[in-house]
């Protein structure tokens, strides 16, 4: 009596097992990669763009695993831009809570009570690179533009595309760096990587990789392997 109770807002049912059945959300929160995340409120903030009229906001599967798309309606005379959308809200909001990519529609379908028909709402408009594209320029280049269109299922990359904007994150990151080491024997750090997500930037930690000389604790390693 008189504990404090947290209403974590999941719906569920106790079986004739005696097990917990999970149903479902009593509201909109998901969580993507451990973040809880309320799609209202980056729809709030959507739509208070000058350029759009309504706003809303879903979580859709991709190759890279669930992401978040915004779907925008514009505002009377306007033309919204989504890469400026996007820009706009990574001003405002956490990067966890920028959706991957923003579809313009004329009109959000709607329900027969007259909300948001999110399960309506089309196929989102591929995740673009928000620089215009520059082809590999290299062999290292290539090699790391198609491991970044297979991990993110992206169409093309380009060497100047960040990994983050293209629907990346921490976790991706490390598998990447991981084949990068199997694949291609350069050892780049998860600090190197964020400092500079792009594929340029990452042909040139690579190249630094391979050219610096092993530490004496690697080396002594070696050396110790049996045959």
């Amino acid at each position: 009596p008189g504990a404090r109770m947290y209403r974590t807002g999941d719906l569920a049912r106790w079986n004739t097992a005696g097990q917990v059945e999970y149903l479902g959300r009593a509201d909109r929160q998901v969580k993507i990669r451990g973040l809880r995340i309320e799609p209202g409120e980056i729809e709030n903030v959507l739509a208070g763009h000058p350029s759009v009229g309504r706003a809303a906001v879903t979580v859709v599967p991709t190759a890279a695993g669930p992401a978040l798309a915004g779907y925008a309606v514009p505002a009377e005379g306007a033309a919204p831009d989504p890469a400026e959308l996007r820009r706009y809200l990574r001003s405002e909001l956490p990067d966890y809570m920028v959706p991957l990519t923003i579809t313009v529609l004329d009109r959000l379908p709607v329900t027969a009570n007259s909300k948001t028909d999110l399960a309506a709402l089309p196929s989102p408009a591929p995740a673009a690179a928000e620089r215009p594209y520059e082809a590999p320029r290299d062999d290292t280049e290539r090699a790391l533009a198609a491991l970044w269109e297979q991990l993110l299922g992206a169409d093309r990359v380009g060497v100047h595309d960040n990994f983050f904007e293209l629907g990346g994150h921490s976790l991706l990151a490390t598998r990447l760096l991981a084949e990068i080491r199997s694949g291609l024997g350069a050892a780049v750090t998860v600090r190197r990587f964020f400092a500079g997500p792009t594929v340029a930037e990452l042909a040139l930690a690579t190249a630094e990789s391979a050219a610096a000389p092993e530490p004496p604790i690697v080396r002594r390693a070696r050396r110790g392997r049996p045959a």
